[in-house]
Formats: C-alpha cells, structure tokens, sequence
C-alpha cells in the first residue's frame, strides 16, 4: 500500500495475506470448495488443521501434510493431486512456497494455489499477530522481528530495502517519463 501510494496510484487497503486465508477459507465452506494444507511442522499443522475445523466447520479439509517433505516431493504431489482439492494453501517459508507452485502447477490438479507464508503458525497460535494498531499502519512486520529477531532481522532488512530501492527507481522513471511529456 505504501509503495502503490508513493507511486501515485490509489490503493484502497492493506490485506494481509493471513486474513485473505481465512476469507478463502470462508469462501471455500460456503461453496462447498475442498481445500488442502500444506506445509509448517507437523505438529503446528496438526493445531492449524483442529482449528480450522472449529472454525469452519462445514469446511472441507481433503489433505494435509507438513512442509518437511523435500527428500519425496513426488508423492507429495501425487496426493495432493489424489484429493481432488479444489484450493491447495502452502505454509512454506519464500521463496520456497512459491517455488513449488509455480514449478507443480500444472501436476497438483488444483484450479487455485496459494502460498500463506506463516499463516499455519498464527492459526495454531505459535504466533502472535501485531496488535491491531500496528496492522493498520502497515508496521505487522516489525512485529515479526521483535517476536522473532534471529530469525526475521535479516529477511526484512533485506527485502524491505531491496523493495525500497525497487520504488525509488520506479519513481525516478515515472518522474522521467512525466518530464518527458511534458516537452512534447
């Protein structure tokens, strides 16, 4: 949102990819859409698993299994593609997560894939989301690192200033590119 509005354009809202999860997931109850998880430790996935059955319980769940699977990835794929899942939502660290989609797309049989990151570990309640102030002024990510800094220091400082950078340079060009109009 703040990169969008930086640039110029008009971005409604922020929607974190936890409470897109849970929307898809609500969608999939309601239309009777199957889902399977995939990834997080085995014992976090068993957690997020129970408490999506509380949650949606008319949901339904057609597989799931931990993200730990690299060394058989083939049946692996093979089940998801046996479930006959309609949405398959992988919990796997990036770029893994996206990885993995993009290179099985066309073998897991699924019409709709999405990777959800950490969303396995909040549902669970290994993890806490920021309050909801932070939420609201796009900060959920220093959060993140004040939760977990050994782990999360070096990911956000990287992509945040690999993304800051990405934004300069977008609006050096569109600075350009108005300039350049602009004499003609």
């Amino acid at each position: 949102v703040f990169g969008g509005r930086f640039l110029g354009l008009s971005i409604p809202e922020r929607v974190a990819g936890i409470d897109l999860f849970h929307r898809l997931l609500k969608y999939s109850e309601r239309t009777s859409r199957s889902v399977f998880l995939l990834g997080a430790e085995p014992d976090v996935l068993e957690n997020t698993v129970a408490k999506i059955r509380l949650l949606y319980p008319r949901l339904s769940i057609v597989g799931f299994h931990h993200g730990y699977f690299w060394d058989d990835e083939d049946s692996v794929i093979a089940m998801i593609r046996e479930s006959r899942a309609d949405m398959l939502f992988v919990g796997i660290g990036s770029p893994k997560k996206e990885q993995f989609i993009d290179r099985w797309r066309s073998e897991l049989g699924v019409s709709f894939a999405m990777g959800v990151g950490g969303s396995f570990d909040v549902v669970a309640g290994k993890v806490k989301r920021a309050p909801l102030w932070m939420q609201r002024i796009g900060m959920e990510w220093l959060y993140r690192v004040i939760q977990e800094p050994r782990r999360m220091w070096r990911r956000y400082l990287v992509t945040n200033s690999k993304f800051m950078a990405m934004l300069l340079r977008e609006k050096v060009r569109t600075i350009r590119r108005r300039d350049v109009g602009e004499r003609d």
